[in-house]
């Protein structure tokens, strides 16, 4: 089921994206430090100094010698969380300020997010975080508490069609969850 528009936060695992790490010396297509951009193979992230992650769809392969990457099979999710009170959600668990002219469209950071490790960047109005699928499940708890600690209804669990987790890790594919 569709989130209905009227819910102040939105979330779901974005599903399909594969990721790899990228090494070494920075070219021109890439962002610089704390950024982010769309390729045409999908998107480059900065990660760290000579390092950036790179989302792209399972079976391309990003325009980069094959040196310098490491794949990241089915290591890292990606959570969107979306709708009028996301950033407000989300400020209670980054340590950063996503205020639209600190954090602006291109804005990337890498920080922690409830104790997990994160890449968290703007999408749209919303925003992506990529952690260790291994933390997914918590962490997409941790954005669903920081809702309904403003103020959100109870929080509501589907099955969907991504590939991630379920609420219990039955090994049911596909998850979201809804704050209103």
């Amino acid at each position: 089921p569709p989130n209905p528009p009227d819910a102040g936060v939105m979330l779901r695992e974005l599903a399909g994206p594969a990721a790899t790490m990228l090494h070494g010396a920075a070219e021109e297509s890439l962002p610089g430090p704390r950024a982010w951009s769309e390729q045409a193979w999908g998107s480059a992230l900065w990660a760290a100094p000579g390092q950036w992650l790179l989302l792209h769809a399972r079976g391309t392969v990003p325009p980069f010698p094959a040196s310098r990457m490491t794949p990241l099979h089915g290591a890292r999710s990606v959570l969107e969380v979306a709708g009028p009170r996301a950033a407000e959600a989300l400020a209670t668990l980054l340590p950063i300020d996503l205020h639209p002219s600190a954090f602006g469209p291109q804005a990337a950071a890498a920080t922690v997010a409830a104790h997990v490790p994160v890449m968290v960047w703007r999408a749209g109005e919303g925003f992506r975080l990529s952690c260790y699928r291994s933390y997914a499940l918590s962490l997409a708890g941790a954005v669903l508490a920081a809702g309904r600690g403003r103020g959100a209804a109870p929080l509501r669990w589907w099955a969907g069609s991504g590939g991630g987790v379920s609420q219990r890790g039955s090994g049911r594919t596909g998850w979201s969850g809804r704050c209103a």
